[in-house]
């Protein structure tokens, strides 16, 4: 009976050790558990904020470029009218402003990096003044068929003029789109071009600052841009991808593609407001470009209200927080919605 009771009593201390070591593992699995998951949510933050140092940054976009000079630029005048899309290579710019050409219509003045080899661009449309006046921001090659009278006046003592109708060995225009919708180049014919009249497309121009993405911890979340350019089918939106710290543009509702499917993103957006009066019964307009005036940043998912500003025309226009510090705009692509008043 004794031998009996110290079997039980030993079945019983050995069923509670038991217990104990298996509630104790499941214990340290979950912690183990935990603590791989909280590994793997700091190892997707780390790659979400990893940081490229560069040697040297290209003064467009901030990026980097290897080489003993820095690649420079070239701007290209792309247009928007519905039968112009989708646009050819307007997803590979550095920097773009987009204005109102005569209302509703908006165009694009697309600057490149000269590293990015682009092989079509446009379609390519005619030039107004205050397109000419941000194209001489860069001192470079500004490729555009034609233009307005007061355009093509200034552009008559500008120096890198690249205009189609005397230089169309540098253009071509495609069978698959109606005039005037079809014109195009390219990198390589700019290229040539540049070559051919002796110009550089390094391009003497001043940078902005620019600074790393924000940790993911400490982006915003201001998720939607929209700019209102009178008519549906040219209304803008761009969505802010917090794990890419991005925006994706659209256009008309849709996502804006180019011609091979490649949608638009940017790294910055800014919305600068500037004053406009219409000059003649075609609708052609003046456009504000020196001066100052509102501007709305957005980057890193958050909305800086503050000012722009540009003195002459051989300056950058630069963008100022409302306590007066300039910003310091995301490595990559810039887009300039310009809102007129």
């Amino acid at each position: 009976m004794k031998k009996e009771k110290y079997i039980l009593q030993s079945v019983l201390v050995g069923a509670v050790v038991l217990l104990v070591a298996v509630g104790g593992g499941f214990v340290c699995w979950q912690k183990w558990q935990a603590e791989q998951a909280a590994l793997q949510e700091k190892i997707k933050q780390t790659l979400a904020e990893k940081i490229v140092v560069c040697e040297k940054i290209k003064k467009i976009d901030g990026l980097c470029y290897d080489g003993e000079s820095e690649p420079g630029v070239y701007a290209v005048m792309i247009e928007n009218h519905s039968e112009a899309r989708p646009q050819s290579g307007i997803a590979d710019a550095s920097l773009v402003y987009e204005a109102i050409v005569e209302a509703p219509i908006t165009r694009f003045l697309a600057i490149f990096s000269a590293d990015r080899k682009v092989e079509k661009i446009g379609p390519v449309r005619s030039a107004r003044p205050f397109y000419v006046d941000w194209a001489k921001e860069f001192g470079a090659p500004y490729a555009h068929v034609g233009g307005s009278d007061a355009a093509l006046k200034q552009l008559a003592a500008y120096k890198y003029d690249l205009n189609e109708f005397f230089n169309g060995k540098y253009f071509w225009r495609s069978s698959t789109r109606t005039p005037p919708h079809n014109v195009y180049t390219s990198f390589d014919f700019i290229s040539r071009a540049a070559a051919d009249m002796a110009w550089t497309l390094a391009g003497d121009f001043e940078t902005w600052l620019f600074k790393p993405d924000a940790a993911l911890a400490e982006r915003g979340d201001v998720e939607s841009i929209k700019v209102d350019f009178l008519t549906p089918a040219y209304a803008v939106e761009w969505r802010y991808e917090k794990d890419q710290n991005e925006y994706v543009r659209l256009q008309s509702g849709h996502a804006h593609v180019d011609s091979v499917g490649k949608i638009i993103r940017a790294k910055n957006v800014a919305v600068m407001h500037v004053k406009s009066k219409v000059i003649d019964d075609y609708g052609r307009l003046d456009v504000q470009t020196l001066g100052n005036g509102a501007a709305e940043i957005f980057l890193d998912g958050k909305m800086f209200s503050g000012k722009w500003r540009r003195n002459t025309l051989n300056e950058r226009t630069r963008f100022f927080n409302d306590r007066g510090d300039e910003i310091r705009f995301n490595a990559g692509a810039t887009w300039i919605e310009v809102k007129y008043e």
